[in-house]
């Protein structure tokens, strides 16, 4: 394992609300969401002008928002988490990276970023992550929740996304047979503190990974749990990854890199799944 040495324009969001909340909310979310950069725009989406949704819900995220993720382009879930019904600063601020293709983790902290070559580099990421949770004075359960979605989001990057030009995956389908990936299928790994807990990043090289699984796993929430080895992998990891994280925040450049963060709160791990959670899936055209 090597430690990494430290390393767009945004697009219009048609602003809409979950039926469930108050007819108010967009009246009083729209200004806090201007306020933080982002680029609203008025009218219904359209594909010629780039606009994306991005939905206001509760945060109780389940199989009812699966659908959501299958347009084209994918609606954004964004969590009314504080108490006022508006979101957060912090995946506010999240948001706009994301739109803006910059830096997912936060401005100014303390970042450790880890190149993964082989599959015991996923325990030594996962510990990283777990240290950094107890540390920061984290509950032991988010430690080992921030050790379970680091490991999944790496071996997603290590093992699932590598494939070659027609898309036929190099490893997920052996899996249990990988003990290393060729130089050129590396991937990097990053985890930070900051508001909302532990930031878990893991960026791969090939800019495969499309909403379909996430939406699978969204659509499995609350009931049993299912491996779905279409595309390659295990899709067990991507629903573990919905149920731990309070933020779920993808970035893909198609052929060119998926950049997928989780974003693991500090408290106890009680209930976790039915806590607030936001999801953006971001494509770049």
């Amino acid at each position: 394992m090597r430690v990494a040495h430290p390393s767009g324009a945004a697009t219009g969001l048609h602003l809409i609300a979950d039926p469930s909340l108050a007819p108010n909310v967009l009246q009083q979310a729209a200004p806090v969401l201007v306020r933080s950069g982002l680029p609203l725009v008025a009218g219904p989406v359209r594909s010629r002008t780039g606009a994306r949704e991005l939905m206001l819900f509760d945060g109780r995220l389940g199989p009812s928002q699966a659908p959501l993720l299958e347009k084209d382009p994918p609606t954004m879930l964004l969590a009314t988490r504080e108490p006022g019904g508006t979101p957060s600063a912090w995946e506010l601020r999240v948001l706009t990276s994301l739109l803006r293709g910059e830096p997912l983790t936060p401005p100014g902290a303390a970042l450790t970023k880890l190149w993964l070559e082989q599959v015991v580099d996923l325990k030594v990421a996962s510990s990283e992550a777990a240290a950094l949770v107890e540390a920061s004075k984290g509950h032991r359960n988010a430690a080992g929740l921030a050790a379970d979605v680091m490991h999944e989001l790496a071996a997603n990057a290590l093992l699932d996304a590598p494939a070659d030009a027609r898309g036929t995956p190099f490893y997920a389908h052996r899996r249990e047979s990988v003990r290393a990936v060729a130089p050129e299928h590396i991937c990097q790994v990053s985890m930070a503190v900051g508001e909302g807990g532990i930031y878990l990043e893991a960026v791969d090289l090939f800019g495969r990974l499309g909403p379909e699984p996430i939406a699978r796993a969204l659509a499995s929430l609350g009931g049993r749990a299912q491996v779905n080895v279409s595309g390659g992998g295990a899709g067990l990891g991507m629903r573990r990854i919905l149920e731990h994280c309070e933020l779920i925040a993808v970035h893909v450049v198609p052929g060119k890199e998926t950049r997928m963060l989780g974003v693991v709160g500090f408290g106890e791990a009680r209930r976790r799944a039915a806590l607030p959670k936001s999801l953006l899936y971001f494509k770049s055209e």
